[in-house]
């Protein structure tokens, strides 16, 4: 009787509920969290077949059966709903699942895109859906990234400021190569405020630089001139400058360029005395050194160099111009800050004096002919 009682006991996996199978895989702290883990209870639902879903995963749902599927109608099983939802609550069966992606056919991706129609969002922001989601992209054509863009469409925005859910908007980004993908990815950044929002995200920003890096600039031109509206907020954000620098490597159009340079001018001081904003400001003078935009910003250095030098932030600037400069034009400066010197303009403490020092040190047979010419005044 007892070894009757074993065979009964030992047949009845089935009937072991998903909550309970969800309760003992937090025991390995490998779950999802809870808010997520109540969609997934709520997908799998009581019409779920028992006879279907679990001869594909062992008794305690720890992870699938690592037997390679044989045949299409194994694969169709495998990437059911069901199993990839179940499948997310454990990381070791999330990386079976991924590898069960390698070598399959158009028709089952299809067949998975079809499966999780309606809870994409839920998959992608998980901590590891994500990686299954990005993994299937890779092998997506472009008509399959298409119906995963139009699945995430209305709420592409907070995914892609979402820990998790950037990776997956980042390859779609990455991958998107046709006219269609990049209409409906621009679409998701059609205002100011998104634009705005997202690249001072510390995930969102690698959005917007995957955008301006992946998406030809003749599809983003609309997007170029609300992006360099507000390059001055963006240059003085940690996060907002990476998505700027991005955005003069790769933007080319004139019209653009010279709207951009008004704006950096007009900002001027604004910016370099910021802590993020001075690098910006940097990157510029070095890029744009023996171009005609450096011209402007050489002039302008020039004229507000004891502002610029008086502060810790915008001082950076003040050191790499001298660097950059050559003998002609340190003789000029140095003449031209000697003669603050002289006229009793500058403290003792003035960090100027810190930069005459520094030319003086740069230059050699200089210093005696521009001491002459300044007591001469």
């Amino acid at each position: 009787m007892q070894k009757n009682s074993e065979n009964t006991n030992y047949s009845k996996p089935k009937k072991q509920s998903n909550l309970d199978i969800l309760d003992s895989e937090s025991s390995n702290n490998e779950t999802l969290s809870m808010s997520t883990q109540g969609k997934i209870i709520s997908s799998i639902n009581s019409s779920v077949s028992n006879s279907l879903f679990f001869p594909l995963f062992s008794s305690n749902a720890n992870k699938i059966i690592p037997n390679k599927p044989d045949s299409t109608k194994d694969q169709f099983k495998i990437f059911t709903k069901q199993n990839i939802l179940l499948a997310f609550t454990n990381q070791k069966s999330t990386k079976q699942l991924q590898k069960s992606l390698v070598g399959i056919s158009k028709d089952i991706i299809d067949n998975i895109i079809y499966e999780l129609s309606g809870c994409f969002r839920m998959v992608i922001r998980d901590k590891n859906g994500n990686y299954f989601c990005s993994d299937l992209i890779k092998i997506c054509d472009k008509n399959q990234r298409i119906k995963i863009l139009k699945e995430l469409s209305n709420t592409i925005n907070e995914d892609c400021t979402d820990e998790f859910g950037t990776h997956t908007i980042q390859n779609l980004i990455e991958f998107a190569s046709s006219e269609e993908e990049f209409k409906l990815l621009l679409m998701s950044f059609n205002d100011f405020n998104r634009i705005t929002v997202t690249s001072l995200n510390q995930y969102g920003t690698h959005v917007i630089q995957k955008l301006i890096v992946h998406i030809p600039e003749k599809h983003r031109m609309l997007f170029n001139l609300m992006f360099v509206k507000f390059i001055v907020i963006l240059s003085r954000d940690m996060y907002g400058v990476c998505a700027v620098k991005k955005f003069i490597a790769y933007t080319k159009n004139e019209v653009i360029m010279k709207q951009f340079l008004t704006i950096i001018m007009t900002n001027f001081i604004n910016i370099s005395q910021n802590k993020f904003g001075n690098y910006l400001i940097q990157d510029l003078l070095e890029k744009w050194w023996n171009k005609e935009e450096g011209t402007y910003l050489k002039n302008i250095i020039f004229t507000k160099f004891q502002i610029l030098c008086e502060n810790h932030y915008s001082s950076y600037i003040c050191s790499l111009f001298i660097k950059l400069c050559n003998d002609d034009e340190k003789k000029q400066l140095l003449f031209s800050l000697n003669n603050l010197k002289i006229k009793g303009k500058l403290g003792s403490n003035s960090p100027i004096l810190l930069y005459i020092n520094a030319i003086n040190n740069s230059m050699k047979g200089l210093n005696d002919e521009i001491n002459d010419d300044s007591n001469e005044l």
